[in-house]
């Protein structure tokens, strides 16, 4: 069975090999671009490529030890050693969430309301009740639990958009750069089309960055609050200018499919590279409402309020945890029920409800804390400043933020990339090696250049400068020198 399957295959390599003769005995065009056997079927050739593999080398490929494997492996943590890290880990993330000024408020009001609940008495009689948590479920714990899963949500939605967002820009620059028509119908491009192409995608990227991580003024600070309010506007006003800007690209966007049309571009093709601006366009607008708009307001304040004002009236409860551990008079036990025990350990019954009380506050705050940070996925605490900070820098609100511009620059990245040694004035095009297409497939051969510009430094803000926000003319003007 195996030698009639290497008979089969070496009959199949002689097939295409005759072939092959067949079109060498044709015009050859005298080196004009014209498309012939697919890269795709040289692939199979035996004679033509050194890609060809039977089952066994391919597995034998798979199998290749990868670059975390031998030497490069991380290093393994046994179980004590990788529980204590997770430990100081989650510690550090509880230390990031909850050591904030509310929480410090919220823990005094807990230990005040528990001290006066427990040690002041009336009639003899310490003031506590066993309190049902059901309030708290219903106005605190469910509110802050769905939320959480809202702003959890909205998160992947934005993740899902800016991958939809980066494959779209990145096709629609690749059809720029490789894609042609007919008897090499690039040669009809306009020179620097790629460039000018890569001009555009860029400063698109830039300003849907400078939008995504523009300063936070959708919070209640901001809408109730006089202060708030002045940062809200010229807030505002920044993300409309950007947002301004942004369409003003996608508008451009659209003659550069044109110009591919005026150069003899078939329709077909044509269309699927204003799918990909369409794709863009889309995920873009799904990524500003994520930015611009938020979970319900009243339930983010109802649940700030609650969990700030809830100790104050669950401080009863807490002294009826102390009353049911001491065993006192004061709790209302007389007789052999009372317990006789030292001053000391009255104080620790003490202290253990105050810290019940501050643990179970903290864990509410936690939450609203966690959802909080969730809300903007593209938050961060600073604007970007190349002279002040660097882009490891820009973002440090959050652990699950979206690393927006780490993302962005990846994508940058890849626009500035064009096969080595092209032939086309427009810019861009497959290399030279592989049309006419040789004899021997020349796959493995291509190589990438990384291409820079100016643009890839230049900050579109307008010349490196912000536009003035209080003179609305002065916008349009930034967007249109920028080119």
């Amino acid at each position: 069975m195996a030698d009639a399957d290497v008979a089969s295959r070496e009959d199949g390599a002689k097939n295409f090999s005759a072939r092959d003769d067949d079109d060498d005995d044709g015009d050859d065009d005298d080196g004009e671009h014209r498309r012939r056997a697919s890269a795709a079927s040289a692939l199979e050739r035996e004679n033509y490529t050194q890609l060809r593999m039977d089952q066994v080398t391919t597995l034998l490929r798979f199998e290749e030890p990868g670059p975390l494997d031998g030497d490069l492996e991380f290093e393994k943590l046994g179980a004590l050693r990788g529980a204590v890290l997770n430990f100081i880990a989650a510690f550090r993330v509880f230390r990031t969430f909850l050591i904030t000024a509310e929480s410090v408020v919220v823990s005094v009001i807990s230990i005040a309301s528990t001290l006066f609940f427990a040690l002041y008495e009336v009639g003899g009689h310490r003031m506590a009740v066993n309190l049902s948590w059901t309030f708290v479920s219903f106005a605190i714990i469910y509110p802050l639990t769905g939320s959480l899963d809202s702003a959890f949500r909205r998160r992947e939605e934005a993740l899902k958009q800016l991958a939809m967002f980066k494959t779209s820009i990145i096709s629609f620059y690749q059809a720029h750069r490789d894609w042609d028509w007919g008897q090499n119908g690039r040669k009809d491009l306009p020179e620097n089309h790629v460039y000018e192409v890569r001009w555009l995608t860029v400063g698109l990227v830039c300003d849907v960055r400078n939008f995504l991580t523009a300063p936070e003024v959708t919070r209640l600070v901001h809408l109730n609050t006089r202060r708030g309010r002045v940062a809200w506007t010229k807030g505002r006003k920044l993300q409309w200018a950007i947002a301004r800007r942004v369409r003003e690209h996608f508008q451009k966007l659209s003659v550069t499919t044109e110009a591919l049309k005026f150069s003899g571009m078939p329709g077909n093709e044509s269309s699927r590279i204003r799918q990909f601006t369409k794709e863009a366009h889309n995920a873009w607008e799904q990524m500003r409402f994520l930015k611009t708009y938020r979970t319900p307001m009243a339930t983010r304040a109802f649940a700030r309020v609650y969990i700030l004002i809830h100790p104050i009236f669950w401080g009863p409860y807490y002294a009826q945890l102390v009353s049911d551990i001491l065993h006192d008079e004061a709790g209302g036990y007389s007789g052999a029920e009372i317990y006789d025990v030292p001053t000391y350990t009255s104080r620790l019954v003490v202290f253990y409800a105050c810290c019940m009380s501050v643990i179970t506050s903290l864990a509410m705050l936690g939450l609203f804390n966690v959802r909080y940070s969730l809300e903007d996925p593209f938050a961060s605490t600073e604007r970007h400043n190349e002279a002040e900070a660097s882009y490891a820098r820009r973002y440090t609100r959050g652990q699950d933020q979206v690393l927006i511009n780490k993302e962005l620059r990846e994508l940058v990245n890849d626009l500035c990339l064009e096969f080595d040694n092209t032939f086309e004035p427009s810019g861009g095009g497959v290399p030279a090696c592989m049309f006419p297409s040789p004899k021997r497939s020349q796959l493995q051969n291509i190589t990438l250049k990384e291409v820079s510009h100016s643009v890839i430094e230049r900050n579109y803000s307008g010349k490196g400068q912000a536009p003035n926000l209080e003179r609305e003319e002065t916008l349009h003007a930034s967007a249109s020198d920028a080119y």
